[in-house]
């Protein structure tokens, strides 16, 4: 990897404090190190993010400059995010723009622009495992090795996750020990363009509610919804219908516009598509792995079957529920993030 001490390292700051001691940590080890906020989407929380990233860089001493992506993320994640509920699906728009944005397009401009590595404050292990980066779960409490399921070698191979080594109270303690301005701001919201619900910002987007049935599994009108986006596939509460069981969204489909509801949610098998192999190469990822289905869900005992680049079947040893096409599930195996892709159909 070649002497790291004289590299040119762009920290990509949120104005959040795990990124800001990364930044502050790398100087410390004696990089030369850049801070960059990427800005995104235009909102107050954009524009706060981009100011607390300044003052943070003051404090610590390096150079901060704006990387101005709102074109390309409208275009790549945006626009995704809201084909997908449009199309029944749910999206994951933070695995997008790590793919397509933060560890596309920005690391590409950032290389050009002389640096040799960009590192986050996320909190993922990237090591060395038979000659292939892989990435690893953390042990702390807080883990995103998720986020990373669908990045290539090249990318990872440019990424350093400084704190991923710590818990989160941990780099608070460092912030506040090395009188970091940020040292104490909470921590942000999942998605960084919704302000109050993904509802309302489809709406000011301009996409209209289109009514339709919600129908059983035999195709029986049960009653009438207000719009398919309004809904996800395993969503029990807020269905506003009256029904004698425990009633989940089986099924969305958004050419008919029926919602299918069901009492029998949880999956028994999933295919994958669009596949990603991260810390093994397809022939070595063994049949038996834990997979989480979303962000942050318990990992679920599994086989896999993987019929070709694409494709691959997995069926879970128990019932799983939280499922919804369109979300990316992953796979570990020995606590190394296998594969992620994207869950097509649930069954």
């Amino acid at each position: 990897m070649g002497n790291l001490m004289l590299q040119k390292i762009a920290v990509a700051m949120s104005g959040g404090v795990d990124s800001s001691v990364t930044a502050f940590l790398l100087k410390k080890a004696g990089f030369e190190v850049h801070g960059v906020t990427f800005y995104l989407f235009k909102s107050e929380n954009a524009e706060k993010a981009i100011q607390d990233a300044e003052e943070v860089a003051k404090a610590i001493g390096i150079h901060h400059f704006v990387l101005d992506l709102t074109h390309e993320f409208k275009s790549s994640v945006i626009d995704y995010f809201v084909n997908e509920y449009t199309s029944g699906k749910t999206p994951n728009p933070c695995v997008i723009c790590n793919k397509n944005i933060k560890f596309g397009i920005a690391l590409e401009k950032l290389l050009n622009l002389g640096f040799k590595k960009i590192a986050t404050g996320h909190y993922s292990q990237i090591v060395n495992l038979n000659e292939r980066f892989a990435v690893k779960k953390n042990k702390n409490i807080k883990d995103q090795s998720y986020y990373f399921c669908m990045l290539s070698q090249n990318q990872l191979s440019k990424i350093i996750t400084s704190v991923s080594k710590f818990s989160k109270d941990e780099v608070r303690k460092i912030a506040k020990d090395n009188n970091i301005p940020v040292w104490n701001k909470s921590d942000s919201q999942d998605i960084c363009f919704i302000k109050n619900s993904y509802k309302d910002f489809l709406h000011k987007f301009g996409i209209k509610n289109k009514p339709g049935n919600f129908i059983d599994e035999d195709g029986n009108v049960l009653g009438r919804h207000n719009g398919i986006f309004n809904y996800t596939v395993g969503q029990r509460r807020g269905l506003n219908i009256s029904l004698s069981a425990r009633t989940y969204v089986k099924k969305i489909n958004p050419i008919s516009h029926e919602i299918t509801l069901s009492d029998r949610f949880a999956a028994k098998k999933i295919t994958l598509k669009n596949m990603n192999f991260v810390s093994f190469e397809k022939e070595k990822i063994p049949k038996d792995v834990k997979v989480c289905v979303r962000y942050n869900s318990k990992p679920a005992d599994a086989k896999i079957e993987i019929k070709n680049q694409n494709e691959a079947e997995i069926i879970f040893k128990n019932p799983t529920f939280n499922v919804c096409p369109g979300q990316f599930a992953v796979c570990y195996f020995d606590d190394y993030l296998a594969l992620g892709g994207v869950i097509d159909k649930v069954d």
